[in-house]
């Protein structure tokens, strides 16, 4: 006998829609339903987005300045990579051993020293208004406008959050929302568990909840708005039933070679994860990959690059505890290696793995933070916020490897050639994945608006 479901589509209490995951993954399921099920086959360009929190020093990342004062190059030398002539920090052996397929540009340029107006401005490609951001974020936009890509993954995955400082999904509401998985991708706790969701938990439970209220109003008054083909409704719930996720994120079917080589840790085993997690289907999983350790480093999302003081211990390692903290401040004490080393071993590994599965043509990776750092050292031994000049890494779906954009003067205080702004990086991102940022326009905004006023940055695709 066929189900409830089956001969009455607007038979759903509150729990059906629970499982058919209707309105939050971020579409209108039935219009995504019918959609899968004429649209083309050709896999499409993912993203997988490296948020580096709190800005990483270019100095001491991929713009090393060896000539400059002692008080401004630092302590560590440059190394010689794959590419001639081209050099970077000695403390990323592995990357400069692959600098020939990533493109780094060194003439990146914000407007905001403020974490919360860097961040929105470089996640977003649009600097926030003073009342608070509200373009989306890339992540929350992009599935936005492709929606899922396969039934039974979320189009946009944020590890642990998508972004920190952020309002993700801006002006569009939290329907768009990433999809937050926190927690240890290796503890067997956090699998997904189908429809009841026990351990892995939407982030706005409140607004999922109104979500559910609001469908459950629509299917009493009959709204065809949720009408959909017996076909369909079977099919949206295998969004949350065909066991998709639970296999993408069971990390034990990796060869355990290859997770220890992204870092036997939590930071690099939420690099594996979204590799995973794109290989299932996700479009776009955006990494806040910054180790909870240091000065500022109490709590279960906020790790973070923000090194004003004692850099050069705090890049390397928070495992030991620094003969001198300055002022009142509290020394959060982890295990493992620090933000350099990981993001060395984490990266250099997903760009091994992506190459050697077929997915680095496919896949754009993109690692940056929300700002750069000041050129001089403070009396702290770290360095400030610094807006005016950055290095961005990019690699796959079109990048040159190998590629250095533009140059920043002897101090790497300034660029000295053309400087590329966020807004730039938002329509290069949006042409990696296929998407014309000047010819698509912002959804649910009643005046058409171009989803980009930056220009694509061409020497990167050369």
């Amino acid at each position: 006998m066929p189900s409830s479901l089956q001969t009455d589509p607007f038979a759903m209490n509150r729990r059906a829609a629970l499982q058919i995951g209707a309105g939050l993954f971020g579409l209108n399921l039935p219009g995504f339903l019918e959609a899968a099920q004429t649209g083309a086959t050709q896999r499409d360009i993912s993203c997988l987005f490296l948020f580096l929190a709190g800005g990483p020093s270019q100095f001491e990342t991929f713009d090393p300045k060896p000539d400059a004062a002692p008080e401004i190059r630092g302590i560590w030398d440059p190394t010689s990579t794959s590419v001639p002539g081209t050099f970077i920090c000695e403390k990323m052996p592995l990357m400069a051993r692959r600098m020939h397929k990533v493109a780094i540009v060194r003439s990146w340029k914000g407007r905001s020293g403020s974490h919360a107006a860097g961040s929105q401005h470089v996640a977003s490609g649009s600097f926030p208004p003073p009342a608070g951001q509200h373009v989306p974020n890339f992540g929350c936009l992009f599935s936005a406008l492709k929606g899922n890509q396969v039934p039974g993954v979320p189009a946009h995955f944020g590890l642990p959050v998508a972004a920190r400082y952020t309002k993700p999904s801006g002006y569009l509401g939290t329907v768009v929302d990433a999809y937050d998985i926190k927690g240890d991708p290796a503890d067997p706790e956090l699998k997904f568990d189908g429809p009841s969701l026990p351990k892995v938990r939407f982030e706005d439970r409140q607004s999922m909840l109104t979500q559910l209220d609001n469908l459950s109003r629509l299917t009493e008054t009959g709204s065809g708005s949720i009408q959909a083909h017996d076909k369909f409704l079977e099919e949206a719930v295998a969004l949350l039933t065909n066991g998709a996720m639970q296999k993408a994120m069971n990390l034990d079917q990796e060869p355990l070679a290859l997770r220890k080589r992204y870092g036997d840790n939590i930071y690099g085993q939420r690099v594996l994860l979204g590799r995973r997690l794109l290989e299932a289907g996700a479009r776009f999983v955006t990494i806040n990959q910054a180790v909870q350790g240091g000065l500022f480093g109490a709590g279960p999302t906020n790790g973070t690059w923000d090194n004003h003081h004692l850099l050069f211990k705090s890049m390397m390692s928070f495992e030991s505890e620094p003969a001198s903290i300055p002022g009142s401040y509290k020394w959060h004490s982890t295990k493992g290696p620090g933000n350099l080393p990981q993001l060395d071993m984490s990266l250099s590994t997903l760009l091994d793995d992506l190459d050697d599965r077929g997915m680095l043509d496919t896949t754009l990776i993109v690692a940056m933070g929300e700002f750069g750092r000041t050129p001089r050292i403070n009396k702290d031994g770290g360095r400030d916020h610094y807006p005016g000049a950055g290095s961005v890494l990019l690699a796959g779906a079109g990048i040159a490897g190998g590629t250095v954009v533009g140059a920043t003067d002897r101090i790497g205080s300034s660029p000295i050639t053309q400087p590329y702004t966020p807004e730039d990086f938002g329509a290069t991102i949006f042409h990696a994945l296929g998407i014309d940022p000047h010819l698509t326009y912002f959804p649910r905004i009643t005046r058409p608006t171009p989803i980009s006023d930056g220009e694509v940055i061409r020497e990167l695709f050369a």
